[in-house]
């Protein structure tokens, strides 16, 4: 492929078109053009040379790349894939359409589908497009091209074991000429085994065991006065346990609701039937408790955003603070906890250190998603992370997220934003991110 060129198609039920991004066009724009996009057979497209009129959801910015045949591919088309709801779709809506616009501004067509809308082996599918006209948001049924690229955001586990959903995730993870990226949810357990089989990465480990066994619960309560049990597919902090030693007593606090609930056991057995109800069957490690350093007197840790870069390198999009709140077991904002400024609060545990500790941070983060994927052996596009900095200024892993949650610090959210559209057109093979939407 020799050429790049860029513009919109026009996809609607009245005739599609191709209208050429007027500074973006170099020559003269022939009357009619061959053009691909998807799986989809070429197609000899009618050219608009008169600009656009008010932005609609029908215009599809696309790069066009020529073919040795004279044709165009066009594309790059991005499906984030969620599950369906009785006609429509589930997942973070808020999230879709700020992906979705940030495609827009960089020249790259994104739209949302849901397993129902693959046809078999066919061309075309039925995905859900983004109308953000008039000032309302709507999400309108339309038949598309098949995407390029395919973003894992089915909203959770339960969803992505469904059948429709599996198959849907091994169509595109074995089409030849479809990128899928972030396969599937992590586990807490899974990532504790892939890290400590790295000599590197095991010393960020908390002692850490699976639930289930007495005799590894009382080895780790001999060793530490306080232990976190975490649900191995838990999120945003829901359902964590923390127990600590009390004299001759142990205080049991259940993070289930905010504020959580806090329970007294008066020895061992007590300590073991009260977690068990707890627990019940679900699957849960248990965990050392790190002392984390403070910040204003409460402790806090590191929420690292990395992801693939324009050149499909891991990168580190940013790094977050969360500090505890006052009943908290953790630093989770749905649970208490509050946002606080990376730089400053580095700048005020570590000093002149700062921008030194701040490196590491991101190195060793970079260092954890590389080795993550490499266990994995599936290609992954991002992932969030959670780190401990404790009182002597030891780091931590406690674990990471492949389906990261939105991140609330404006520019690391507009730069994830970006992130995600740079990758599509890197893996896509369109060539070099620029923008080329506006």
């Amino acid at each position: 492929m020799t050429k790049s060129k860029a513009g919109w198609l026009v996809v609607q039920p009245g005739g599609n078109r191709f209208v050429p991004h007027p500074r973006l066009w170099k020559g003269e724009a022939p009357s009619k053009m061959p053009i691909f996009w998807g799986e989809k057979p070429r197609r000899v497209l009618p050219v608009q040379t008169a600009p656009l009129g008010k932005d609609s959801h029908h215009h599809l910015p696309a790069r066009l790349m020529e073919t040795p045949s004279g044709s165009f591919r066009a594309g790059p088309f991005l499906a984030i894939l969620t599950s369906a709801d009785k006609g429509s779709f589930r997942g973070n809506r808020d999230n879709f359409r700020d992906i979705i616009q940030a495609g827009r501004r960089l020249g790259v067509s994104v739209y949302v589908l849901t397993p129902e809308g693959i046809r078999g082996k066919g061309q075309l599918v039925k995905g859900f497009l983004l109308d953000s006209r008039r000032g309302t948001i709507r999400w309108v049924h339309a038949t598309l091209p098949m995407p390029d690229v395919v973003y894992n955001r089915i909203p959770s586990r339960w969803a992505e074991q469904k059948t429709a959903e599996q198959n849907a995730l091994r169509f595109f993870s074995q089409h030849p000429h479809i990128h899928l990226f972030n396969p599937g949810f992590f586990d807490k357990w899974t990532l504790y085994t892939y890290l400590e089989r790295s000599p590197k990465l095991r010393a960020l480990l908390p002692d850490t065991a699976a639930w289930g066994n007495p005799e590894d619960f009382r080895r780790l309560a001999s060793r530490h006065d306080t232990l976190f049990l975490k649900p191995t597919d838990g999120k945003a902090g829901k359902g964590m346990i923390r127990i600590r030693k009390r004299g001759n007593r142990y205080e049991v606090i259940h993070q289930h609701t905010n504020p959580p609930a806090i329970y007294t056991c008066a020895s061992w057995r007590d300590l073991s039937q009260r977690v068990n109800s707890l627990v019940r069957s679900k699957k849960y490690v248990v965990q050392q408790g790190v002392a984390l350093a403070r910040y204003q007197g409460r402790p806090f840790d590191l929420r690292l955003l990395v992801q693939k870069d324009q050149q499909g390198e891991w990168a580190c999009t940013g790094i977050g603070i969360r500090v505890a709140g006052s009943r908290a077991i953790s630093t989770h904002v749905p649970m208490g906890g509050t946002i606080a400024n990376a730089d400053v609060v580095l700048k005020e545990v570590s000093g002149e250190q700062a921008d030194e500790l701040k490196e590491q941070i991101q190195m060793t983060g970079l260092t954890i998603a590389r080795h993550i994927e490499a266990e994995e052996g599936k290609n992954l596009g991002e992932m969030s992370m959670d780190l401990g900095l404790d009182e002597k200024g030891k780091l931590w892993f406690f674990e990471a997220n492949a389906k990261p949650m939105k991140f609330d610090e404006p520019d690391i959210r507009r730069r994830s934003l970006e992130a995600i559209i740079r990758y599509a057109v890197y893996v896509s093979g369109f060539g070099q991110w620029r923008r080329t939407g506006d």
